[in-house]
């Protein structure tokens, strides 16, 4: 994918906000019981109807607003003082793995109805549903258009919702379906092969969480969310809820390895606080070349190097795969991995960085230097685009010459992409 040079004119990304997931209130568990105790298949044959019992939706400070709405707020930051008309976008990719399957607005054509309602009306537009790392292979994509398909100006991103809706079906992302096992499994796995402790993996997380909360109002492109009820969200909500007290990360309870059982088996070192918890958000950016600059009357954020996409055979390794797509970057933009910055790994599990970190001798001030999905939560398909956004304002702010963003993904691969800062 090296054809014109690619820069990053404009970013834009959606605060974070918390997901809970949806549980009964203690007084409706025995009625919720009865209900289960039901003859459905009976039921069902007699009726032709075809019967589910749910359990109360997840909720979120973003419950209530589609994402297609989120979507558009991002986009509408991102065209906010810009020197061209939406309608001069020539290509827009849009990552979401839950939200365009779920949501009654972004079932058909979601990435082509939201490219509308924002004015991209000759936009090439398609819905990109690659797992964790959707909203980077978004970008990944707008890129290759802008470097070797001649478009002229692209967005990639992502936006997803955890929220609004039921929790069986956001764990349905999350676990192997080779196995039915969760992927905290599979990656509680893999860090017992490489001999990784609880202790290190806790140590990482808590100095996440402490990294991002001091972080915490110094970042910028924030595209400010107005919630059902009139709140003003223009910070990460989940950096504020997230424990900071290392004695706290080691009394959690280890996760089970599979969901949907009762007498499941635990992980041994994988526990919520080492890992990542589920996140409402999103962000967008705006890719061009040389000429493109000179329409917008910007100068670029970043310039991007290379993008490159790892791929194997076995499930349980995607929680490494991020080492041998950032390889792949560094190897066709001709450089080494001392050369690096900053590294912005997702981090839905702290079995990732930890082992990338010992694995290439990456001192912890290289890598998510100001926290990651651990402190400020993991939005699936929306994640990629926000990483993006972040780690551009971060090398822009702390003068990183060469960075990367990374993000692995079920069933074991992961894309990246390699950047430089025109400004350093």
């Amino acid at each position: 994918m090296r054809g014109r040079e690619v820069y990053v004119a404009k970013v834009a990304r959606l605060p974070f906000v918390s997901v809970n997931v949806g549980v009964l209130p203690t007084c409706q568990k025995e009625i919720a019981k009865r209900v289960m105790e039901i003859d459905i298949p009976r039921l069902e044959a007699e009726s032709g109807l075809k019967i589910k019992a749910e359990h109360p939706l997840n909720q979120s400070s973003y419950s209530g607003i589609s994402a297609e709405k989120l979507a558009l707020t991002a986009l509408e930051e991102l065209f906010l003082g810009l020197a061209i008309d939406p309608e001069w976008v020539d290509f827009f990719r849009l990552g979401s793995v839950i939200s365009h399957k779920i949501d009654e607005n972004a079932i058909h054509a979601f990435a082509k109805v939201v490219a509308l309602r924002a004015g991209m009306k000759r936009a090439n537009s398609l819905t990109l549903d690659k797992a964790c790392s959707s909203g980077l292979m978004a970008i990944g994509l707008a890129y290759d258009a802008v470097a070797n398909k001649g478009a002229e100006f692209a967005i990639g991103g992502g936006v997803e919702k955890m929220s609004d809706v039921p929790d069986r079906l956001v764990r349905f992302g999350l676990t192997n379906p080779f196995d039915g096992r969760l992927m905290a499994a599979l990656a509680d796995e893999v860090a017992r092969d490489l001999g990784l402790t609880r202790e290190e993996l806790d140590d990482y997380a808590h100095e996440s969480c402490r990294r991002a909360k001091e972080w915490q109002g110094i970042h910028r492109f924030i595209a400010p969310v107005k919630t059902a009820d009139g709140q003003i969200i223009q910070f990460d909500e989940k950096i504020e809820r997230r424990a900071v007290d290392r004695k706290v990360f080691a009394k959690a309870q280890r996760y089970p390895q599979f969901a949907e059982r009762e007498d499941s088996p635990k992980c041994e070192i994988v526990t919520p606080l080492n890992s990542a918890q589920y996140a409402d958000g999103g962000g967008v950016v705006l890719l061009t070349g040389k000429k493109g600059l000179k329409k917008l009357k910007l100068d670029p954020l970043a310039r991007i190097l290379a993008f490159a996409e790892a791929s194997g055979g076995t499930p349980k390794n995607f929680i490494l795969k991020p080492e041998d797509a950032v390889g792949e970057c560094l190897m066709m933009a001709g450089l080494e991995w001392k050369k690096l910055s900053h590294i912005e790994d997702n981090a839905a599990f702290a079995v990732g960085p930890v082992s990338l970190m010992k694995r290439r001798g990456i001192e912890r001030d290289r890598m998510n230097r100001h926290g990651d999905a651990i402190s400020h939560g993991h939005a699936i398909g929306g994640t990629g685009g926000a990483l993006v956004v972040k780690a551009i304002d971060i090398s822009l702010q702390d003068k990183d010459e060469y960075y990367a963003v990374t993000v692995c993904n079920a069933v074991d691969e992961a894309p990246a992409m390699f950047f430089k800062n025109p400004r350093a």
